[in-house]
Order: structure tokens, then sequence, then C-alpha cells
């Protein structure tokens, strides 16, 4: 595994510690946190990247992320996961995602999410759970958890 593959791997084991500041120093100043990318506006510098993923933080009482794969494509690191997470509430949360890490000078630049929100939020309702063909996703082993 690459240096900044290695990178992208420890964001998310921060993320488990529940590190956050941690996980902001890993971002360049100027940089964007573009969670949910289709569906909400990146949060972009330090103070919006730390609130945000703060905000997120606090709303899950346990994180459990496995990564599927990884790749690389010159500054970009590719991966995807299997997101899994139990609310205060204690409904459990998982759902397959993918995401893109621009990685420059060992910081990340750009960071872009990709999932099915409605999966996420009707899960987080209570409203149902992910349709049966999509457990396949789930179930493939991964490279590692994060």
């Amino acid at each position: 595994m690459t240096a900044n593959s290695e990178l992208v791997v420890r964001f998310f084991d921060h993320w488990h510690a529940a590190r956050i500041d941690d996980m902001v120093a890993m971002f360049a100043p100027d940089g964007r946190f573009h969670f949910s990318a289709t569906t909400k506006p990146p949060a972009v510098g330090h103070d919006e990247i730390r609130k945000f993923l703060t905000d997120y933080s606090d709303l899950t009482v346990t994180k459990r992320l496995r990564i599927n794969a990884i790749a690389e494509a010159g500054p970009d690191v590719f991966y995807e996961a299997v997101e899994d997470f139990d609310l205060a509430n204690g409904r459990r949360v998982i759902t397959p995602y993918a995401g893109v890490v621009r990685v420059e000078n060992g910081r990340f630049t750009d960071w872009r999410d990709y999932f099915d929100r409605t999966t996420i939020d009707g899960q987080a309702a209570g409203e149902h759970g992910l349709p049966p063909y999509a457990h396949e996703l789930l179930e493939r082993p991964g490279d590692r958890s994060a």
C-alpha cells in the first residue's frame, strides 16, 4: 500500500477512535470534505470540516468501517467500503459506499464520498433496511477493517 492509501486508512482509524483533531489535521488548510457529494455542499477549510466531523461523530455510538478495495490513480485514492454504525437511539445503519480522495503534499485537498443517501436516512429513521440484492455488497470480504 502506498503512502497516500495509508493516509486514507489512517483517517478511518482516527474516525473509530474519535480523534477529530487528527482527522482535520490531515486536510490542507483550504481542503474540501464533500460528504454525500451529490446531496450536500462541501465543508471547506479546517473549521467547517471540524464542525461537520464533530456533528456527524456525535450522532453515532459505535463506528465500524470495512474497506473492500483501495486503489490509486495519480494523486487520487479510490476506495470502496461498507459504512456501519450504531446511532444513539439504538438503530444500526449499514451501507456500501465509495469515495475519492485527492492527496497533495501529504494532505487531503478534496475528499468526495458517494453513497445512497436515502438508504442511510431510511435506516436512521427506522423505516427500511437495505434491499436484499445489496446484501452481497456488505458480505464480500474486505481488504482491511479500518
